[in-house]
């Protein structure tokens, strides 16, 4: 189906004919774009797109209309995250584009909560069709979508917190390939050409960006590059890391691996520091490097209160941080 962004809508117009130009694996078969005026993407032009994950708790900073007013800036975003198992979200797709936001749809393989021991999700056993029932009914799912959908699938990878994480269930950088191949082959058998894969690692741990290259599949098998970062503060293990020291060496990483792909920070927030303008100056400090970051085209924030309280509006001051910044 043809698809028209709103015209009301021009970042994220810009931003869908950035990704469409891109010569992806779920692209074949969808008509060519008009040329954009420059074609670069969006963000490196200064201005970058956002979105949100909002959890589904009842809380009034979780509802995405209070989101958008916190920073004044329609989202063009909308992150939602499902197992393998789960039904589609078809309602949420669809409010998703009513607001004039592209879903952003995290595709986990595996039973919620039940821990990461779940030799079931094996990558291997994905690749071999396992799970084939539940992969057709989403592909079928996404193939009747009236606009593009960003899904990401099997992310952060490079951890050690998911069954279908590198390591982890006996899974290699090859099992991770054949998996990824096999759900492109199974977009592909459904038609979903406006299906825009995401393949996101976690910021590098301890440096280690070779092995999360040995899991990338291919700038042919790769629309979009996502990059999840969380700065977790002093405490707990963890220190305190500005937006620079937390994403740049993943930003680099991403570049040397395919310069040509738009990069899409898909999570990102931050706690607040001991100071009470910290958050705020962090907050300040990722949109200007990511705005000044060639191919990096937006930012997805996580709204919620999880391990820490994550949450933009965790104070005023941050809150109209990232107003400010975004603009």
């Amino acid at each position: 189906m043809s698809w028209t962004p709103p015209p009301t809508r021009p970042v994220a117009a810009a931003l869908v004919l950035a990704l469409s130009l891109l010569t992806g694996c779920a692209a074949q078969g969808a008509p060519d774009p008009a040329p954009s005026a420059t074609g670069e993407p969006e963000g490196s032009r200064g201005r970058l797109a956002w979105g949100a994950y909002v959890a589904d708790d009842g809380e009034e900073s979780s509802d995405l209309d209070v989101v958008t007013e916190m920073t004044g800036r329609p989202l063009d975003y909308v992150h939602l995250f499902a197992a393998t198992g789960d039904d589609v979200p078809l309602a949420a797709l669809d409010d998703a584009r009513a607001r004039g936001a592209t879903p952003l749809v995290t595709l986990e393989p595996w039973e919620p909560g039940q821990g990461v021991d779940q030799p079931g999700y094996a990558l291997a056993r994905v690749a071999d069709g396992d799970h084939d029932a539940d992969l057709e009914r989403w592909a079928a799912a996404l193939a009747d979508q009236d606009g593009p959908v960003l899904l990401r699938f099997a992310h952060e990878m490079n951890g050690d917190w998911y069954p279908w994480a590198v390591g982890v269930n006996g899974n290699t950088a090859d099992d991770y390939l054949a998996a990824w191949a096999h759900l492109r082959d199974v977009l592909d058998a459904a038609g979903a050409s406006r299906v825009q894969l995401v393949w996101a690692p976690n910021v590098p741990l301890d440096g280690a960006s070779d092995d999360v290259a040995a899991a990338f599949p291919g700038p042919d098998a790769v629309d979009v590059l996502g990059l999840d970062g969380y700065n977790w503060g002093d405490g707990d293990g963890h220190a305190w890391e500005d937006p620079d020291e937390l994403f740049g060496p993943g930003l680099a990483m991403l570049d040397a691996l395919d310069g040509d792909r738009p990069v899409l920070v898909t999570e990102v927030a931050s706690v607040e520091g001991p100071g009470p303008e910290d958050k705020a100056r962090w907050v300040g400090d990722l949109v200007d490097l990511l705005a000044t970051t060639p191919g990096v085209v937006g930012l997805v924030w996580f709204q919620t209160v999880k391990e820490r309280d994550w949450r933009l509006n965790s104070t005023q001051a941050s809150q109209e941080a990232l107003r400010t910044a975004l603009g």
